[in-house]
């Protein structure tokens, strides 16, 4: 969920064309049978085009996967602002948090990527933060800190304790449908806010 620098940006209509090429391929093909060809008949451009954009279909693909993400924080962060219920910092994480869970583990691209190229998703799990995962550690930091600022959330380093927080949540967003198998989804998300307010409740003191 990562990635290079695009070597030579496209117009913006182009590229959300080209974006939304390539995920529409991967959804019905998967990486692997992805070709420029398909990409450019689909976003009604020249195989050049493709080309000429740079990073190939690789680094297509890791866009596209870093805008799913983008749109997915940006709307579960309207909606929770957007909620007339009086809320305090940790209650706006554990809601952010719960929001993302679900809407990511349905994520099409996401989906598709773990049916079809899994692999690709393993650096990003051991081995670096990509893009996508700092839009998430970006969006609970903001919340963590104002939770810390009203008095909700414990002391200690907003950016750490989001850290901890995506590592701890991104295996219910690519596995929730191995653990709402055997279980009610309302019931597991209600565990996942459970599992956010405990982490981030202040210490009890005597």
């Amino acid at each position: 969920m990562d990635t290079a620098q695009l070597a030579a940006p496209s117009a913006p209509n182009t590229d959300e064309a080209l974006l939304a090429a390539v995920r529409d391929e991967v959804l019905a093909y998967g990486v692997r049978r992805a070709t420029a060809t398909s990409i450019a008949q689909r976003a009604g451009v020249s195989r050049v085009t493709v080309y000429r954009r740079g990073g190939g279909i690789k680094q297509l693909l890791l866009d596209a996967l870093v805008a799913e993400f983008r749109n997915a924080v940006e709307e579960v962060t309207a909606e929770v602002r957007a909620e007339q219920s009086p809320r305090d910092g940790r209650a706006a994480v554990t809601a952010i948090a719960a929001g993302m869970v679900k809407k990511l583990s349905h994520a099409p691209l996401v989906a598709a990527l773990l049916k079809h190229d899994p692999e690709m998703l393993l650096p990003y799990l051991v081995d670096r933060h990509g893009r996508s995962q700092q839009l998430m550690i970006e969006a609970m930091t903001s919340a963590i800190a104002a939770g810390m600022a009203d008095g909700s959330i414990r002391d200690g380093d907003p950016v750490l304790l989001s850290v901890v927080l995506l590592h701890a949540l991104t295996p219910f967003v690519i596995g929730l449908g191995v653990v709402t198998a055997k279980h009610d989804p309302t019931e597991v998300l209600a565990e996942v806010r459970h599992l956010v307010d405990a982490y981030l409740a202040p210490e009890a003191t005597s």
